[in-house]
């Protein structure tokens, strides 16, 4: 998935180019898919089906379940937005221009590369944390999709914004970053500009992947 950095800036620059009525709730929502309680709820909060040998976050089933609340609500429209993210993410990542892990030692220094990367891009988009936990978050219905830990989640995160961890990446690097950011970005605002209009765009299968078998 794609490190939660980049999710924020993804909720910064969608609030600022299209008309979020509630930029607070819709940066919450774009982060709260990895604010899970339980490791193994991952897969449940990011709708991922695997079926066959292939695997894809179906972001479809989530706005059929919660469309009406995307439609005005724009907590649910930023946890839309981060599937979509993570879904063209998958397909950015295995598109043959790089090299991607294998193992479950290999995503640990890819997650590593996620640290070295936060002050990269939290000093280059001057990121600003603005967010904090609504007290009512626990009685929204999202929570029925899993069981969310978002006060302790945004507490751990806030250490992203001023973190400087010095290393090589080995995975992901700054000009990747920056053209994930700069290939989705537009396809976001489409399907924004859809979403305004009243209908969606995208297709969860058109971002399927396929398994990467372990060493």
């Amino acid at each position: 998935m794609a490190q939660r950095t980049l999710h924020y800036l993804f909720g910064e620059i969608f609030s600022q180019r299209f008309d979020i009525k509630d930029k607070d709730r819709f940066i919450l929502g774009s982060i709260m898919p990895d604010a899970y309680s339980d490791p193994s709820d991952r897969d449940t909060t990011h709708f991922k089906v695997r079926t066959g040998s292939r695997i894809y976050i179906d972001f479809n089933a989530f706005r059929e379940q919660y469309s009406e609340m995307i439609f005005k609500d724009d907590l649910y429209l930023g946890y839309y937005m981060h599937l979509t993210e993570d879904a063209f993410y998958r397909r950015f990542i295995y598109s043959g221009r790089f090299s991607m892990p294998k193992n479950a030692e290999e995503v640990a220094v890819l997650h590593n590369d996620y640290h070295i990367l936060n002050h990269y891009i939290v000093n280059k988009y001057g990121l600003i944390n603005t967010l904090c936990c609504p007290e009512n978050i626990g009685n929204e219905c999202i929570n029925r999709i899993a069981d969310f830990r978002v006060r302790d989640f945004l507490a751990e995160m806030s250490a992203d914004f001023t973190e400087n961890t010095k290393g090589q990446t080995h995975f992901i690097n700054e000009a990747s970053a920056d053209e994930y950011a700069a290939e989705f970005i537009p396809i976001g605002l489409k399907e924004l500009e859809c979403i305004k209009k009243g209908y969606f765009s995208l297709e969860a299968i058109d971002y399927a992947w396929e398994r990467v078998k372990p060493k």
